[in-house]
């Protein structure tokens, strides 16, 4: 899925290294529950991720430079029931790349494709409270704040407080004289 100079695309095996080294930046992780980051659990979690592509049990993708292919962040969905028409939308950015409206518009792409392909009702996000970027780039992307999650998850050594987010497709258009 193209975003300007940037794409979605499925995550590879190579792209551990670069998320590794990210995720490993303090201030990516600080208002998340991610714990400690290192290479060998980024390359199992890769691993799971591209077995989980053909199943779409989730649904993360890369979020890579258009020339040149290098990872940039990730989007998609740590989890998905398609019982239920529901999945937890998660992304992570490099810190060089902040406040270029990169997110903004690979949390649209994936919503797009959630609504239309995967045929959801709902994804919903949960962002630490003390998060502020994050907290914007959901309420941009027209996602409606729910509630407070007290103490929801243990985050760096202490249970933290989550708000939850979500967003619905938009109701569809009814034709003039349709009942």
């Amino acid at each position: 899925m193209p975003l300007g100079e940037y794409v979605l695309r499925p995550l590879r095996r190579g792209d551990a290294a670069c998320w590794s080294s990210f995720l490993s930046e303090s201030p990516v992780t600080l208002h998340t529950s991610w714990g400690a980051v290192d290479l060998p659990s980024i390359e199992a979690l890769v691993e799971q991720l591209v077995q989980e592509y053909p199943t779409r049990v989730s649904c993360r993708f890369a979020i890579a430079e258009a020339k040149g292919d290098q990872l940039v962040g990730t989007c998609g969905f740590s989890t998905v029931s398609y019982l239920h028409g529901t999945a937890e939308l998660v992304y992570d950015l490099a810190p060089s790349y902040w406040g270029r409206g990169i997110m903004r518009r690979a949390v649209e792409a994936v919503l797009q494709w959630a609504f239309s392909e995967l045929g959801l009702q709902r994804v919903q996000a949960v962002v630490m409270t003390t998060n502020h970027p994050s907290i914007k780039v959901l309420e941009r992307c027209g996602f409606a704040r729910e509630g407070l999650l007290r103490n929801y998850r243990v985050a760096h050594g202490r249970p933290r407080d989550f708000y939850m987010y979500s967003r619905v497709p938009p109701e569809p258009q009814l034709r003039a004289g349709a009942v």
